[in-house]
């Protein structure tokens, strides 16, 4: 059986006697742990040994409940293996170095120490595990690390998904726009129902706001930044909701090679094929990578409208004082920057290959280049609608009568929360990293739904 008396890769041909197979389990584990560079952080160590949990508990591996108890244990007490970042085809290296730490090697994070994996075991009180046959296998095989990462992208883009349905009806408000292209009307023409929520979300934010009703008539329509907002955001949420599904079924997945099923005689069977392989969660993430930098091409198209006066009709770059200021003129270009490492990540990763073990694996996944990518993306895209937030309670602060929606109020008594308004130049980082906190925790969503009732997803 593969894995248990055999070696891996090309040397499943050779057989591995019942006495050598604990030794051979753990040459398993040190010969794959060779990730390289900088660690993933910590909620993805967290994210890949709770993956562990769902995987290997799945009564199809043959693991041992002790091994599979100290998992849960290391969870429990707070212990990460360091996990370097880079080197993994879809499975097997990053997944090595827990196996270290589990086996008394490796290092570990420990209450705000880095420790040798055996220290902090024994710091918890806990102990190292003697891994049996197929259990260094087990450990390194699956989906995990692309299940943990693209996970946490999924939990990221739907937060900005529904952030964006609020800065981009901020943006609608202060730019004196019409709700008409949210109309229930249009929508119902075009039933797609994330486009039709996301019309329902705008129209929730902004039913109250003196400001539109001020101003309308205004114009007979806005750009498409603004208008066309039920028609892409829709899509995100859309791509969002297939990859959740996705993962759904992947995280109460077996996906181990071999897996062992019971026979009708009381006997059971090993099947060899290959549940490991990673293009589910990585072809959802590349699509989720896509659907991100979508998002927020549309957002730089509205950060562009807020800062340019000869669409805007507030003062350049929002600066109220322009003598000696620059106003708010260098957040485009960051965000600008930003959006141009999304078009390099959305480059898909799982269409790559390249032949490894002699020809033993001649295709490989490559999905978790796809899900650190997508969890990669979430990062960088929270700071460009941060910037439109931030654009945006700039552009209300130009106005003499501020009178808005009660929803659109809320998000600016949120955000002068962390950012002042601004009548002279300042530095920018320190308020971009705040709202982007803000926003990864979910406080706008919250704010607004306080305000106006749920937003639809």
């Amino acid at each position: 059986m593969y894995g248990l008396t055999t070696g891996l890769g090309d040397n499943w041909k050779k057989f591995i006697p019942e006495k050598d197979r604990e030794t051979i389990q753990r040459n398993n584990i040190y010969a794959h742990t060779c990730a390289v560079g900088e660690p993933i952080a910590e909620e993805c160590t967290r994210a890949m040994m709770f993956v562990m949990l769902c995987h290997f508990g799945s009564g199809h591996t043959g693991i041992h409940l002790e091994t599979l108890a100290l998992i849960r244990d290391m969870l429990n007490a707070g212990i990460s293996p360091v996990v370097p970042s880079h080197g993994s085809v879809g499975y097997l290296t990053l997944e090595g170095h827990i196996g270290m730490v589990m086996i008394g090697e490796g290092k570990a994070a420990y209450q705000g120490e880095t420790l040798d994996g055996a220290e902090a075991l024994k710091r918890a009180g806990l102990k190292p595990v003697v891994l049996s046959s197929k259990e260094g296998l087990i450990l390194l095989s699956g989906t995990t690390s692309v299940t943990a990462f693209a996970s946490l992208a999924i939990y990221d883009a739907q937060t900005l998904s529904l952030t964006a349905d609020i800065a981009g009806s901020f943006t609608l408000e202060v730019l004196k726009g019409t709700l008409m292209a949210m109309d229930e009307r249009l929508m119902a023409v075009r039933p797609h129902p994330d486009q039709i929520n996301t019309a329902a979300n705008i129209r929730a934010i902004l039913k109250d706001s003196p400001m539109l009703e001020r101003c309308r008539g205004h114009r007979v329509q806005d750009a498409l930044s603004i208008r066309c907002m039920p028609q892409l955001h829709g899509p995100v949420k859309k791509a969002v909701k297939d990859a959740q599904a996705t993962l759904a079924i992947e995280l109460n997945s077996s996906v181990d090679n071999p897996l062992i099923f019971d026979e009708e005689d009381g006997g059971a069977v090993a099947l060899m094929g290959c549940n490991a392989d990673g293009t589910y969660a990585g072809m959802a993430s590349d699509n989720l990578c896509i659907a991100i930098t979508d998002l927020c091409k549309m957002s730089n198209s509205r950060i562009d409208r807020l800062l340019n006066s000869l669409v805007s009709e507030l003062p350049a770059f929002l600066n109220k004082n322009a003598d000696f200021n620059n106003g708010l003129m260098m957040i485009q270009y960051a965000s600008a920057g930003l959006q141009g490492e999304l078009h390099i990540l959305a480059h898909p990763a799982v269409v790559d290959n390249l032949t490894t073990c002699a020809n033993q694996e001649d295709y490989v996944n490559m999905g978790y280049n796809a899900a650190k990518k997508a969890y990669d993306s979430m990062h960088l895209a929270k700071y460009i609608l941060a910037a439109e937030l931030i654009c945006d309670g700039q552009a209300l602060d130009c106005y003499e009568d501020k009178r808005c929606a009660k929803g659109t109020q809320a998000i600016y008594d949120l955000l002068r929360s962390k950012v002042p308004e601004m009548d002279n130049d300042m530095p920018l980082t320190p308020y971009l990293e705040a709202v982007a906190q803000q926003i990864i925790d979910r406080a706008y969503i919250r704010t607004v739904e306080a305000s106006v009732g749920a937003l639809k997803f």
